[in-house]
């Protein structure tokens, strides 16, 4: 087997084992697509990351070994992140799926995935976005959707908020991601598609709004032509594909909708009155403008704008803040102000941690404050209920307080793991509220 050079220098063989999850596992052990052999240097992986810094320098048996063996990742990946961390010229011609695997790799092996951010910005460069966004209906090529979860994992403002902004406008149906992986635990956080549908939903609100306008004025006119004249405009909307509007986005996106206006032609009756005579095309093409600038897309930047430190202020201070205190400095360039209303978000994701905390103990706070706070809490549950439950932890998935059931029998301080992640029982915990 041919040995990949790294680091000139290096004092470690790293053995990376790829298995083939496309073929069944045969008498309980997996296929093996191919192995490979990496000189790299011990110290830099050490300094990377945590899991190599406990398996190389401390009591694991790794640590005295010549050659560790890295199982169940691919070796193309894994060469890449080797030359990342060793400051050599990486691969960038890989495929999007490559994304999910890179971050995979970062959150298993506890490496600042911000690593690859210029890694990320090169590739994206370089691949047909352009032929992604203009073919986005094939299934043969990426769309839209397969870029959310890596623009916004890897750090990419620009390419965050402009897939952001195209499913707003191109989709019919509810907006979510695509993971073409296995690994279905790397997902965004619910917020940001909530977000996203909402400004989606809203786009349909706003075109109403300005559609609906001249039928307010007619509906409240006295005169005898309005009849005529109300009929006329709506017949005109319908031709033209845009109305009813609620039915029409229904299985329309807002895009299409907004081409077929392009069609709206309406010729006023003879004898209508001054109320009736507005200018109907000038009303439509208002409210196309309106419509097709008012999403600009979400924004990395605004998501995390605020920084304060006390979170109850900070709740009250979102709704005392301006436009221009978050719109200045983002690095996707400027945008409108629905922008930064449906990316403001960040600090409600931190109130909905907060007040788990205040139930549950500190979700961010070191290894024997949780345990301390979590052993606390189980005594609580168990005072209360009189049952025997057992609690373990688990790491974090990437970017998420993912919460997984696990049997495990080890106490808490057995397990000694740096976050709270789980804190599921064997058996049911009652919700009602707790008596101190």
């Amino acid at each position: 087997m041919s040995t990949i050079i790294i680091a000139e220098d290096g004092d470690l063989l790293a053995e990376v084992v790829e298995w083939d999850h496309d073929q069944p596992w045969i008498n309980q052990e997996p296929i093996i697509r191919g192995t490979q052999l990496f000189k790299v240097s011990r110290k830099v992986l050490m300094e990377a990351s945590e899991v190599f810094k406990f398996m190389l320098g401390g009591e694991w048996k790794e640590a005295h070994q010549a050659i560790v063996t890295l199982k169940d990742w691919a070796i193309a990946y894994m060469t890449i992140w080797f030359q990342v961390l060793h400051n050599v010229t990486p691969n960038f011609d890989v495929p999007i799926q490559a994304m999910w695997h890179m971050v995979k790799i970062a959150d298993y092996h506890r490496i600042d995935l911000l690593r690859l951010k210029d890694w990320f910005a090169t590739w994206y460069e370089r691949r047909p976005i352009d032929d992604w966004y203009a073919q986005y209906q094939t299934l043969r090529l990426p769309n839209p959707k397969w870029l959310l979860y890596p623009c916004w994992a890897f750090d990419h403002p620009k390419g965050f908020m402009r897939a952001t902004e195209f499913c707003a406008y191109r989709y019919t149906h509810h907006v979510g991601e695509y993971n073409p992986t296995r690994f279905y635990d790397l997902h965004l956080p619910p917020r940001i598609i909530q977000q996203l549908n909402a400004a989606k939903g809203r786009l349909r609100t706003i075109l109403h709004r300005e559609l609906y306008e001249p039928i307010d004025k007619l509906l409240r006119a006295t005169c005898t032509c309005k009849e005529k004249t109300l009929w006329g405009y709506e017949k005109s909307l319908t031709v033209c594909g845009a109305w009813q509007l609620e039915r029409v986005a229904q299985s329309t996106a807002m895009y299409d909708i907004l081409g077929h206006l392009d069609k709206f032609s309406y010729k006023l009756p003879s004898r209508a009155c001054s109320v009736c005579r507005q200018d109907y095309g000038k009303v439509v093409e208002k409210g196309k403008r309106k419509t097709d600038i008012y999403f600009g897309g979400l924004c990395l930047d605004c998501m995390d704008k605020s920084k304060s430190k006390d979170q109850d202020r900070d709740y009250w201070k979102y709704s005392d803040l301006k436009e221009h205190e978050f719109v200045v400095g983002c690095r996707a360039g400027k945008h409108t102000q629905p922008s930064w209303y449906f990316s403001y978000m960040g600090r409600r994701q931190r109130q909905d941690q907060l007040y788990r905390t205040r139930r549950w103990g500190d979700m961010r706070a070191t290894p024997t404050e949780i345990n301390a706070s979590a052993m606390a809490w189980t005594s609580r549950l168990c005072k209360t209920s009189g049952s025997s439950r057992q609690f373990t932890y688990a790491p974090n998935k990437h970017r998420a307080f993912g919460i997984r059931h696990n049997s495990s029998n080890k106490a808490p301080s057995e397990l000694n793991q740096p976050y709270l992640s789980d804190m599921a029982c064997t058996n049911h915990v009652s919700t009602a509220p707790l008596k101190a």
